[in-house]
């Protein structure tokens, strides 16, 4: 089904499909941002009764709860992060429809793309699944065009490009987490927070 669906928009020019790319990653974008209010309230519930086991002096629950919030968090920066990663590219893909300078903007999208989706492929399968859709729609358009020799030549450059702009999602994400979420009392997260952060990868 898949590849007649991208059989189907082979013959485009790569400014014809920006517009349903866009819908597929609206469409995710939503889906990650249901996603992360659902870990919110979540966490919110667990912080509670975490609260209630400290004032109780249950220590052992309320290390428990602090674990889980923690888990939690860790699963939500990487949704936001994706989120950020997906809005910067839906950016990008606007400019490209705009001002046709494919060559110079559509560079990092795929990289950008492929890697979010790689985070996701076990967490959200419907998104991943989603971009994976979206990369297969760009990969076959690019190589029409002819930029892949574009790509081979520049394609340390591309991929640094793309290291950045996910490095800035996951920054934002680990602010917004930070901002989000209540603080988890110290005598009972431990260092556990200190595990919080999500690595990058180190390459696309």
């Amino acid at each position: 089904m898949l590849g007649k669906f991208t059989n189907a928009i082979q013959s485009k020019p790569v400014e014809d499909v920006i517009p349903l790319v866009l819908i597929k990653l609206e469409y995710a974008l939503v889906n990650l941002k249901d996603i992360g209010e659902g870990l919110r309230r979540e966490d919110n519930a667990l912080f509670e009764k975490c609260i209630e086991a400290r004032i109780g002096r249950d220590y052992v629950h309320a290390m428990m709860y602090a674990n889980e919030c923690v888990e939690i968090r860790k699963l939500a920066q990487l949704i936001v992060s994706s989120q950020y990663a997906l809005e910067q590219m839906m950016l990008r893909l606007q400019t490209v429809k705009k001002l046709s300078k494919i060559l110079v903007t559509m560079s990092p999208v795929v990289g950008v793309l492929k890697e979010t989706r790689s985070r996701l492929v076990g967490i959200v399968p419907s998104v991943a699944n989603s971009l994976t859709e979206v990369n297969q729609i760009l990969d076959q358009n690019l190589k029409e065009m002819g930029t892949t020799t574009v790509q081979h030549t520049r394609g340390v450059t591309c991929s640094e490009e793309a290291m950045k702009i996910l490095e800035e999602a996951n920054i934002a994400a680990e602010q917004s987490i930070r901002e989000k979420f209540p603080n988890i009392p110290e005598d009972v997260s431990g260092s556990l927070m200190g595990r919080n952060s999500m690595p990058l990868k180190e390459t696309i």
